[in-house]
């Protein structure tokens, strides 16, 4: 085992994507370290997080294409007739959330301006989200791309978990 050391030496440091790997592989947990400056506790917990968003493609099949649909189709015509107000709520609740993000990121030490802009960003997403949902819910193919978003989701997700494990 003399390449232990070297796999191993940078614990509680930072350390590559393949050493995280080389860790779980040998049994080794990588909690404590950090992964490109991220702590693993909180890649684990992105996993988890980005594992439950790839369930939300039940809410498809349980609600039915067609009555997405014709709620993309009320969301298009609000649109039309509200001009940005819905741009406008979308912008306002994503910059709660990302004033949510950005307390629950405060003990990962990150500087102030970076989670500054991780608000502008996260509320900026969300007003655009607001805007495109209408239109993505009406296209015929809005279900089937759901399911490959969902399973890519569900795979990336898996990984980050079961690499902070």
């Amino acid at each position: 085992m003399p390449r232990a050391g070297r796999f191993y030496a940078s614990i509680m440091g930072d350390i590559s994507y393949l050493q995280a790997w080389q860790m779980w592989l040998d049994g080794k947990s990588t909690l404590g370290s950090t992964l490109w400056g991220v702590p693993m506790i909180w890649w684990g917990r992105a996993g988890k997080i980005l594992t439950f968003l790839s369930g939300a493609v039940v809410i498809i099949d349980l609600v039915g294409v067609e009555r997405l649909s014709r709620y993309g189709d009320r969301l298009v015509r609000l649109m039309a007739a509200h001009g940005s107000l819905p741009f406008i709520a979308g912008l306002f609740a994503g910059v709660i959330a990302g004033w949510l993000t950005v307390a629950a990121t405060a003990s990962m030490g990150t500087d102030s301006q970076l989670r500054s802009w991780l608000v502008i960003v996260v509320g900026g997403a969300a007003g655009g989200f607001t805007t495109m949902i209408g239109f993505a819910l009406q296209h015929r193919r809005f279900a089937s791309m759901a399911r490959w978003v969902s399973l890519g989701l569900l795979l990336i997700g898996f990984h980050f978990d079961l690499l902070a494990s």
